[in-house]
């Protein structure tokens, strides 16, 4: 019996031993486990902050970058409202002009092609001209008119009038620019958005955020300033779109009566909807053309733009409204050229560069022979040097 309960008690204690030896490495391995799960929690946590952290100053940088693109975008399609408005217009006019009152309505043959002969011209002079008064790249003030970012905190920051005046008329000696014109306060015209020197006749747009040269005003139904690059054009446009309509008004008169009278019944009430509203539009926008045309051929004979006939420019002795003012004659050909043919059409013939501009020397007397030598006076200067 002893030696059975020994020989027991010794494989007791293998299997005891056994276990242990089998557990431990198991006991060990599992207490790892659970370790590195720990830790990858925690770096899952970890990672988990960034990325909510960074989502997050991406939201907040993200938003209001796509609120102002959303605003700019919404004030493009605002502007280009006029302008389809136009476009749409002329598309249907078109139609009811080629289509509906050519094509369908009058039966002589040699009548419906001098018609359409004339009309086709008439509507791609005036297309060419709209286009040229929309699409020409606007000019600003060359680059010497800009002050530097130090020169531009300077001004900025000036104390008193005298200092900016100071500053403002040292930056226009040293770079010789040819400035005339002065701001209310005597001093030279300076815009703190742009940070550069406005030459004569230039004027900030707030609606295309910069400085124009020979800035007249911003068209909405050009969507672009009327200026110095495109004001040839502009006049141009009206000018057709008036010949444009009154063509169509008068060609459209007879069939517009006829119509109106209920004589000829071949035609439908949709086609007579098109020819009626053909001849009042045609003769609503003439009217409405033709007022700014004229007005417009008032300005230039005068050589004003439409602020300086509200506000005169101002020289160094005081504000005169005919300072730019030349003659009838040389006003004209400073924006449609010497040359009738060229003049009609939509191509480039304004004379100068946007910055230099004649003055009336019956009425300022020798202010920009005094410039001129003062150029001179400081070029020498300079070539001395």
């Amino acid at each position: 019996m002893n030696k059975h309960s020994s020989s027991n008690d010794i494989l007791t204690k293998l299997a005891q031993q056994n276990e242990d030896i089998v557990l431990a490495p198991l006991l060990s391995s599992n207490q790892e486990s659970n370790d590195n799960l720990l830790v990858s929690e925690h770096h899952t946590q970890d990672s988990r902050t960034f990325y909510s952290m960074f989502i997050s100053r991406m939201i907040r940088f993200r938003y209001p970058m796509s609120l102002r693109q959303s605003r700019v975008c919404c004030f493009e399609a605002l502007k280009s409202i006029p302008v389809v408005f136009i476009l749409a217009i002329v598309a249907w006019s078109y139609y009811a002009y080629v289509v509906q009152m050519c094509i369908l309505t009058i039966d002589n043959v040699p009548k419906k092609v001098i018609y359409l002969f004339i009309y086709h011209p008439l509507l791609f002079i005036f297309l060419w001209s709209y286009y040229q008064t929309m699409f020409k790249p606007l000019m600003g003030p060359p680059s010497e008119f800009y002050v530097g970012e130090a020169e531009g905190e300077r001004i900025a920051t000036a104390q008193t009038l005298d200092e900016r005046r100071t500053s403002l008329l040292r930056f226009c000696h040293r770079g010789d620019l040819p400035v005339l014109t002065r701001h209310f306060d005597g001093s030279i015209r300076y815009c703190f958005l742009c940070r550069c020197i406005k030459p004569d006749r230039a004027h900030h747009c707030s609606i295309c955020g910069k400085c124009i040269l020979r800035y007249d005003h911003h068209c909405p139904w050009t969507n672009s300033c009327v200026s110095y690059a495109n004001y040839k054009f502009f006049i141009l446009f009206l000018g057709w779109a008036l010949v444009f309509c009154t063509y169509v008004a008068a060609t459209s008169l007879e069939y517009f009566i006829l119509f109106w009278q209920d004589v000829n019944s071949s035609i439908s009430p949709g086609g007579k909807f098109h020819l009626l509203f053909l001849f009042f539009a045609a003769i609503m926008f003439a009217i409405s053309v033709s007022s700014l045309f004229f007005y417009h051929l008032y300005l230039t004979g005068k050589n004003r733009t439409t602020l300086e006939s509200f506000r005169a420019p101002i020289f160094s002795n005081g504000p005169q409204k005919n300072g730019f003012n030349i003659g009838c004659k040389q006003n004209f050909q400073e924006i449609f050229g010497k040359k009738f043919l060229t003049a009609i059409i939509p191509i480039w013939t304004t004379r100068g560069d946007g910055v230099h501009y004649q003055v009336n020397s019956l009425l300022l007397g020798g202010l920009q022979e005094q410039q001129q030598q003062q150029q001179q006076q400081s070029g020498n200067i300079r070539c001395s040097k």
